[in-house]
């Protein structure tokens, strides 16, 4: 009973969310500034993480998330989205940032491996479950050792685990966010979560 609620439970989060989003889409197609804004600084920060995930590049990350968000505005009244509106926005951002990427001549060396530099993220991260959650030393420090292990992973399984983890994207939203199958995301997670097991029962400090 209590997982049948939980999942109900889950489920109506999820409706609510869609509801939102629904609205503000709306809203912002109608030319409402507050909306606009409120789109904005909910998912500023996460984006600009994701952006520099991918260009390693402050710069080129803000530049990426900047023109997104601009062109939304601008092109409000057509603006038309077919999958959740967080799905949209990483989408929009990783594809940007492939753009911007292509006119610096990296394009071969994106496609080939796709280098993702998360010490931008590892600082929010611990900024904010140091200041936020109030962890005991131990707890932070376990938490530390994993994100430290996650940046050893191969360079997909690392971003797939990322969004997940620290963006709360779902198997289905990476997919689409990160072209990929279902199945190839599941069992990239499931090869971190092996990974950071065989890892974390080897530290004695732990």
């Amino acid at each position: 009973m209590a997982l049948d609620s939980q999942k109900i439970q889950i489920h109506s989060n999820a409706v609510q969310s869609e509801i939102k989003d629904i609205s503000l889409v709306d809203a912002i197609r109608e030319g409402d500034q507050a909306a606009f804004e409120q789109l904005f600084f909910e998912y500023h920060p996460a984006l600009i993480r994701f952006a520099n995930s991918i260009t390693r590049s402050k710069e080129l990350s803000r530049d990426t998330v900047q023109d997104v968000f601009l062109k939304i505005w601008r092109n409000r009244d057509q603006w038309n989205i077919h999958s959740s509106l967080k799905v949209y926005l990483y989408q929009s951002v990783r594809n940007q940032a492939l753009n911007l990427l292509e006119k610096q001549n990296n394009r071969y060396k994106l496609k080939e491996n796709l280098h993702i530099d998360y010490s931008p993220s590892m600082n929010i991260w611990e900024e904010g479950f140091q200041k936020k959650l109030e962890l005991p030393e131990e707890d932070a420090k376990r938490i530390m050792t994993i994100w430290m292990l996650v940046e050893k992973m191969p360079d997909r399984r690392r971003l797939v685990f990322e969004l997940h983890r620290k963006d709360g994207l779902s198997y289905k939203e990476i997919a689409k966010v990160l072209d990929l199958s279902v199945k190839t995301v599941e069992n990239h997670i499931g090869q971190a979560i092996r990974y950071l097991r065989e890892q974390l029962g080897q530290e004695k400090n732990l």
